[in-house]
């Protein structure tokens, strides 16, 4: 084992729906021993360079992100090289065809839009290069490094439902998704699937948010028609972080029993809400040093002939009471 957690195996792109309905009740993440070369015959560059396409910069988690991949890259002796994708399709389509008319020995994408990935990712391993899927599986890959958006919904729809449960008095709530991403559609799929209206519990807007200051506006937005709004659920932490502020704004109480605001990613702004024990209840983290150190390693064993289809990072719903909240927080020290 190379990491220093479990691992779980993968034992393909088209097994990854049935894997991830089983990650909840493992405690760490999985890596596959699958072929090197995707079944075809190939003979990888020797050159130690990965191209890491990652089009969502302005989450607060990549930075993170870039300095884990970094460190581990360092320590493999590899260089990582990146994309200004600005969010936008068409310049993270541009921007990987370059890297494949290029022959970059090895490329990880998060594509926006899987199917628009497909014919670049099997123009790539025609050339021998090296093509690892983040975050959505493809079906030409040689590896994935993936977190499910699924059981991430599911876990914080699981959390607020118990806390709604306990809370005397009716919860009005508004969500906050992104269907445009595949992340983040999956996220939703995991919520609606753990969390409904009903009983006490009556969800009275559901918007799309994709930064923080979307979350803010929305969130002040519908607390001016629904004063007594006492849950926000949203798609990653950025968004909820946005709705918190807005709550504060409008000068509630940042430690009311009475207030439930729950996010997703494990964001270290997002942790450091979590632990303070106020209204910021809960984040649903993958740890991010996990997903660092993997979007180096599954290059860079499949570059040097090493069996590895990639690895799924497990979501864990982390709350103030959580021991294992400290030990999140500490990679980001």
């Amino acid at each position: 084992m190379k990491h220093p957690v479990p691992f779980r195996r993968l034992a393909g792109a088209t097994a990854v729906a049935l894997l991830t309905l089983s990650l909840a009740a493992c405690g760490g993440i999985t890596q596959d021993s699958g072929s090197a070369s995707g079944g075809q015959s190939c003979k990888r560059s020797t050159d130690k360079v990965i191209g890491f396409d990652y089009p969502l910069t302005s989450l607060s988690v990549y930075g993170d992100l870039k300095r884990f991949a970094e460190q581990r890259a360092t320590a493999r002796g590899y260089q990582l090289k990146y994309t200004a994708d600005d969010e936008d399709l068409q310049k993270q389509t541009q921007n990987v065809q370059t890297w494949v008319t290029q022959k970059i020995p090895a490329i990880v994408s998060y594509p926006l839009e899987p199917a628009s990935m497909e014919p670049l990712a099997q123009q790539a391993r025609g050339n021998c290069t090296v093509f690892v899927s983040y975050a959505s599986p493809l079906k030409n890959q040689d590896a994935s490094v993936l977190f499910s958006g699924l059981e991430s919904g599911q876990a914080l729809g699981k959390t607020a439902t118990e806390w709604a449960k306990q809370h005397q008095g009716p919860v009005k709530v508004l969500v906050l998704n992104n269907r445009d991403l595949a992340v983040g559609a999956q996220r939703d799929d995991g919520l609606k699937a753990s969390f409904a209206a009903g009983g006490n519990v009556e969800i009275v807007s559901t918007q799309k948010a994709g930064t923080r200051a979307d979350g803010e506006q929305i969130a002040r937005t519908v607390l001016q028609a629904h004063p007594d709004l006492n849950m926000v659920l949203g798609y990653d932490d950025d968004v909820a972080l946005g709705a918190q502020q807005a709550f504060l704004n409008a000068g509630k109480n940042p430690k009311d029993p009475g207030i439930f605001i729950g996010g997703q990613d494990g964001s270290k702004e997002g942790l450091q809400a979590v632990s303070q024990g106020g209204i910021y209840r809960v984040s649903v983290a993958v740890r991010i040093r996990d997903i660092g150190f993997a979007v180096t390693d599954v290059a860079a064993d499949l570059l040097e002939g090493k069996p590895n289809k990639g690895v799924n990072v497990p979501p864990v719903a982390l709350t103030a009471s959580t021991p294992s909240l400290k030990d999140y927080l500490s990679d980001y020290s």
